[in-house]
């Protein structure tokens, strides 16, 4: 047995050794190849990396640190224990040889699949654009700055220019207009009075009021509601109110201006239901400044007593003056009266006066303490009293 295994080892030697020398003389047929393992098959990978097709599409790629073999070897020698001062070397002595560029030449950055053009050495080569340099001694020319009260003319005469700048402009939609002249350049403010008392009488007084002021280089208009109401034992004594609109224009840098006044009274006490007045006229400022105004007027107009015995409008004329004055931060004083003759009949008249002092309660500017006195005077009083004093101290919060 031991024989057998012998023999067949020496038989496959001697076939192995018989093929080998048939392959080296040529004995086999051109042509003839024997069958190739893949690779994978034994467990050796084969991937290298990106296909050539991504990598250009990635752009370059740069490996750092370079290989040991192209870093320049760098000597420093140092003469003692210490370094008196940093030591100095040039960018040829510590970058490596493979990256050093020779002075003059132009440097290209190859990537597989993305050619790139040559870079040139200095950037002076670039031609670049340069911005003008004024010579030395020469002034840019400035536009003057106009102020926006100047009329057109002046402006355009002088040689500025009229339109502001697109920028500081602020513009405005159509439907946004009348809510900023609306909450804009006011000053406003609603007051409170109350009082009563109980007992061998009871009464309760109630007056309320609201002005609101809107004043500029142009036009000054003023809104001015009053109203009263007291009773006695649950009865009516005093039921009555008033409704005034006031508008002044005034001309330029004139003193002189134009106003348009409309009033409305009623009182449950008086011969007529309600009364109406349409006047209009000239004004004319004496003073008029953020401290204080004095300003007179003369006009024309006609009044209607509505629910009265004679209901018909009746032309009069009107005197008025008005003045207020800012005596300081904390006290302020107003006082209006306007006189309403019958053109054919100069003693048939009406005259309405107001005298107000205000006082602020605190640095807000939001409250204030008001001291009032009305006086209505009707000269023709159809059966009741001529004269009606009103007199009141109200709270006022300003908004």
């Amino acid at each position: 047995m031991g024989r057998t295994g012998s023999s067949e080892g020496i038989a496959r030697a001697g076939l192995a050794a018989v093929a080998l020398l048939l392959i080296c003389s040529g004995a086999f047929p051109t042509g003839l190849t024997m069958a190739e393992t893949p690779l994978w098959q034994l467990g050796i990978p084969t991937f290298g990396g990106k296909p050539p097709e991504e990598q250009a599409q990635a752009g370059p790629s740069f490996h750092f640190p370079p290989p040991d073999s192209e870093v320049a070897p760098m000597a420093v020698e140092v003469a003692g224990p210490e370094v008196a001062g940093p030591i100095e070397q040039s960018l040829s002595e510590v970058q490596p040889a493979a990256y050093q560029v020779s002075q003059g030449a132009t440097t290209a950055v190859v990537s597989p699949g993305l050619p790139m053009p040559p870079l040139p050495a200095a950037a002076a080569q670039l031609d670049l654009p340069v911005a003008p340099v004024a010579p030395a001694g020469t002034t840019v020319p400035v536009a003057p700055v106009v102020d926006p009260s100047t009329p057109i003319g002046q402006a355009l005469a002088s040689g500025a220019p009229v339109e502001s700048p697109p920028l500081a402009e602020e513009t405005a939609s159509w439907y946004e207009i009348p809510w900023r002249w609306v909450t804009r350049g006011w000053k406003n403010h609603a007051e409170l009075g109350l009082d009563g008392s109980s007992g061998n009488s009871r009464t309760l007084a109630l007056q309320t009021g609201l002005e609101m002021k809107r004043k500029t280089d142009r036009y000054t208009l003023g809104i001015d509601f009053d109203y009263r109401k007291a009773t006695n034992r649950g009865l009516t004594t005093e039921d009555n109110g008033r409704l005034n609109l006031d508008y002044d224009r005034l001309f330029q840098d004139s003193k002189w201006s134009a106003f348009g006044k409309f009033g409305a009274e009623w009182d449950q006490f008086k011969a007529f239901d309600s009364r109406l007045n349409l006047n209009g006229g000239l004004g004319y400022h004496f003073i008029r400044t953020d401290d204080a105004m004095l300003a007179t007027r003369f006009g024309a107009g006609a009044s209607k007593e509505i629910g009265a015995p004679d209901d018909d409008w009746k032309p009069e004329a009107v005197f008025g003056a008005e003045g207020e004055y800012q005596l300081n931060r904390y006290n302020k004083m107003k006082a209006k009266v306007d006189y309403f003759p019958a053109w054919e009949d100069f003693s048939d008249y009406r005259v309405v006066s107001d005298v107000a002092w205000e006082i602020l309660l605190d640095d807000t500017d939001n409250l204030s303490l008001k001291l009032a006195l009305t006086d209505r005077y009707d000269s023709t009083p159809q059966g009741a009293k001529p004269n009606d004093v009103y007199y009141s101290l109200l709270l006022l919060v300003k908004f």
